[in-house]
């Protein structure tokens, strides 16, 4: 009987260590996912056409809150259009759901920019699916509702 209890407190530990790891991993993933999505909109600003292509699937689809679809290569062409000038693009009530090599973020984002030097603020509420591929997130889907 004494060695019944040991043996269940060592798989007890056993299933709390594992749980533990598993929550590190998801965190890890959680933060990972994080950092892309900063260096994304910092290449967004910076017109980085080869970080945008690097984190964003050759699959991406983006459906615009005017309803326009966008695949990757018109995506990219109007995030370094000259025409299109981003300034900043502030996430706030950030939610992320980790699913292994699956990330779906939901956020609200004010992006500033300028359209043909027309100045213009857009508050929206984002939904992303990101995919780690090959060791590197990916923009797989993005679908953007415009905020009163």
């Amino acid at each position: 009987m004494h060695c019944d209890r040991i043996d269940g407190m060592k798989t007890s530990l056993l299933l709390l260590a594992l749980m533990a790891v598993c929550h590190m991993f998801a965190a890890s993933a959680e933060d990972d996912l994080k950092a892309t999505i900063e260096k994304w909109k910092t290449a967004v600003v910076k017109k980085d056409k080869a970080t945008l292509e690097k984190h964003t699937s050759p699959n991406v689809t983006y459906s615009h809150s005017n309803a326009m679809m966008e695949n990757r290569d018109q995506m990219i062409a109007a995030m370094i259009s000259p025409d299109m000038v981003y300034k900043s693009m502030d996430m706030t009530e950030t939610t992320y759901r980790m699913f292994g090599n699956v990330g779906i973020v939901q956020t609200k984002m004010m992006v500033n920019n300028a359209q043909k030097g027309v100045p213009k603020t857009t508050p929206l509420s984002v939904l992303m699916v990101w995919v780690k591929d090959k060791g590197a997130w990916q923009l797989t889907a993005r679908q953007t509702t415009r905020l009163p």
